[in-house]
């Protein structure tokens, strides 16, 4: 565990003096897709807005605000392949000394296709297959107590997002998790210790962004349980291939008492 935290605080040295680049591909992503939130925003009403709710705005920036979290997560989905490749890039060099694997770049190229495709099925399962009927059985459970259902447009499309974004990146365990037992930055036994911590932050992940309601948690939490478990069948499959070399002291001392 200390190993972990050691490394982690490589990660976060190396991140803060990249912390120009990542700013500026950030604040790039949100300008940009700032102009296309507002189709985007008429998009999801269309597809996830359950027959016969309805969306209203309570406040006079409330669609503005919405259209810069939507930019902001849209610029921070652009922006995470970029830290990816700079924690990659700062555990490598630092295991460089112990650990001889080396990452080609057609490994790191099939790397970053399989993230992006992966992501891409995720965002599209939370997005037309669970949050359709996540939100129509909410709306159904509404409706059936005698509420009539008027969302806040802010709220709504922020849930709506939020959660097509979390899958997409849930989906991505597999490889994340494969990439870094294989390549010894992380041990199988270690995600088996701490399995039941890792729980409890997908359902802290599932209170903040569903309605106040465990039902709700409930939804949310157990496909990331889920497919956090085939993930772990993953790495158990494709497991450890090498494990990282720690230097012979034995061999080091008597080499030195030779000279």
């Amino acid at each position: 565990m200390s190993e972990a935290i050691e490394n982690l605080s490589v990660i976060l040295l190396t991140l803060r003096k990249k912390l120009t680049v990542v700013a500026a591909v950030l604040f790039t992503g949100v300008v940009l897709s700032f102009q296309f939130t507002g189709p985007l925003i008429e998009r999801m009403k269309e597809d996830l807005l359950p027959e016969g709710a309805k969306l209203v705005y309570v406040s006079p920036l409330e669609v503005m605000m919405l259209k810069l979290k939507l930019s902001f997560i849209i610029g921070l989905l652009l922006t995470l392949p970029f830290i990816a490749f700079y924690a990659y890039r700062a555990v490598s060099r630092r295991f460089s000394l112990r650990n001889p694997i080396q990452i080609g770049k057609s490994q790191f190229l099939l790397l970053s296709v399989a993230a992006l495709v992966m992501f891409v099925i995720g965002a599209s399962y939370a997005y037309f297959f669970m949050l359709p009927l996540f939100l129509d059985y909410l709306y159904l459970n509404a409706a059936g107590s005698g509420v009539t259902a008027t969302y806040s447009i802010f709220k709504f499309i922020s849930f709506a997002a939020a959660g097509t974004a979390l899958f997409g990146l849930i989906f991505e365990l597999p490889i994340v998790l494969t990439f870094l037992t294989r390549n010894g930055f992380i041990q199988y036994s270690t995600l088996v210790t701490y399995r039941k911590h890792i729980y409890i932050v997908f359902l802290v992940a599932g209170a903040i962004i569903t309605p106040p309601d465990v039902l709700s948690q409930v939804m949310v939490a157990v496909p990331m349980v889920i497919f956090f478990e085939v993930s772990m069948v993953v790495v158990r499959v494709l497991g450890v291939k090498h494990k990282v070399s720690q230097p012979d002291h034995s061999s080091a001392s008597r080499v030195s008492e030779r000279s």
